[in-house]
């Protein structure tokens, strides 16, 4: 046992890092601080009793490792200190976040030292060696910390909303007495990360494959009120040929008729929130006259519970622009006739989906069994499809993996890998490689 540990306790208390006001710090730990130093008075053992506590907390609150979590906030603000100041003035933080993406994943604590770069230099944190007072307005610093994540986002198209949109729920889940500079640092090391993860195919496809298929009981109707509204309601449908896909569709009275929008939902998984992605009219309609998506674009992005789902609204840019919650009806009968009567105005641009089999994979290509429906579609006799195993593919290794045939109203077929968000339209062309 070492006295490094007093180190720590004095470095916790000189930066506010566990709780927002000294007194709290005392409450907690059973110590009293003055000086911004342990009050000598109290006994070795009690001191190191308080440090193991507050190691425990921020290993089970904020999922890190207190000792590694100072080291690196130390090595960082040195860092920092020895920049000259013009050197600090030129640097863009949309450039480191962007030199972390790209960094090597062997760099030992990378997206702390990197959470901490980003903290520090945007004055969301003070340097370790800061003898600032009491932290005010915690909660704007993880505003402000989301701010900057999510405009990095929107003007490099690095992520989805829904991915950082989790995160920010981590926070405001939160009592804002329990907010804390520790707390921000664990976040911002998890969301850095989850951009990195993002942006790697192998880690998005990891994600994906840890995500349990199964069936969830959200069949129903679904009204903006609780007491129903003939007039206006949704329906979600389970398909029954397609494991994780859902049909939506929104039926509303217009000119005195019931009109219908038809759309496709695809069950998901990210830290541990299921979830559906819908693949709307204008994601469609942009693969179909370009060929492909560049990523989940005009989405909408659905929670759910036994009684009700969340329904946002996705812009362009990944980010939500409405939301509204939708409750489940009872009385399922009053609503048959309008569904009956409706008029379809938003065709869909596919048919249906249909599971793809990869039936080998070598060092150059993935090899699939072509299902009759896309043989059909195609119009070939060929019984497989041979698709070059590019780069963002690697990560498909085995037969076991998921992949989907999307066949289009026209007769066209796509390819969907959907843990990549990547699309490849199959043609002759791609037929005879």
């Amino acid at each position: 046992m070492t006295n490094n540990f007093i180190t720590d306790l004095n470095a916790i208390n000189r930066t506010f890092l566990f709780f927002n006001d000294r007194k709290d710090l005392e409450d907690f730990t059973g110590l009293n601080f003055s000086n911004n130093n342990t009050s000598a008075k109290f006994s070795f053992e009690k001191r190191y009793n308080a440090y193991e506590k507050l190691s425990d907390y921020a290993k089970n609150n904020c999922n890190v490792d207190l000792k590694i979590l100072l080291e690196t906030y130390e090595e960082i603000s040195k860092l920092i200190t020895d920049e000259k100041p013009s050197t600090l003035k030129e640097l863009n933080i949309y450039d480191i976040i962007d030199d972390f993406i790209n960094e090597n994943d062997k760099v030992e604590n990378l997206s702390l030292k990197a959470a901490f770069l980003v903290l520090i230099l945007t004055g969301l944190l003070p340097k370790y060696s800061s003898r600032k007072g009491n932290v005010e307005n915690i909660e704007n610093n993880f505003e402000k910390f989301y701010s900057l994540i999510e405009d990095y986002c929107k003007k490099n198209g690095k992520i989805d909303y829904g991915y950082l949109k989790i995160h920010r729920e981590q926070f405001q889940q939160v009592d804002p007495q329990d907010l804390s500079r520790i707390l921000l640092i664990s976040i911002a090391s998890d969301v850095l990360t989850t951009l990195k993860n993002y942006n790697n195919p192998q880690s998005r496809f990891a994600v994906s494959k840890d995500f349990r298929t199964e069936f969830y009981d959200i069949d129903g109707i679904y009204c903006n009120t609780k007491d129903g509204n003939i007039n206006d309601f949704w329906t979600l449908e389970y398909d029954d040929n397609e494991k994780k896909n859902y049909f939506l569709s929104h039926y509303f009275t217009r000119n005195n008729r019931t009109e219908c929008v038809f759309y496709q939902a695809v069950m998901k998984n990210y830290l541990s929130l299921t979830h559906l992605t819908v693949m709307s009219e204008k994601f469609w309609r942009t693969f179909c006259e370009n060929g492909s998506v560049e990523n989940e674009q005009a989405l909408f992005w659905i929670e759910f519970s036994s009684d009700k789902i969340t329904f946002e609204r996705i812009d362009s840019d990944g980010f939500d622009i409405d939301l509204t919650v939708l409750y489940r009806v009872d009385n399922i009968d009053s609503y048959v006739p309008k569904i009956e009567n409706s008029v379809l105005i938003t065709e869909p641009k596919y048919l249906y989906t249909k599971s793809g089999k990869i039936t080998a994979v070598t060092e150059d290509y993935l090899i699939f069994e072509l299902p009759d429906d896309v043989k059909s579609a195609l119009k070939t006799t060929e019984k497989q499809l041979k698709i070059p195993r590019t780069d963002d593919l690697r990560c498909y290794e085995s037969i076991n993996d998921e992949v989907c045939f999307v066949i289009f109203e026209d007769k066209k077929v796509c390819l969907a890998f959907y843990a990549l968000n990547k699309f490849i339209p199959i043609n002759q062309t791609v037929l005879q490689v």
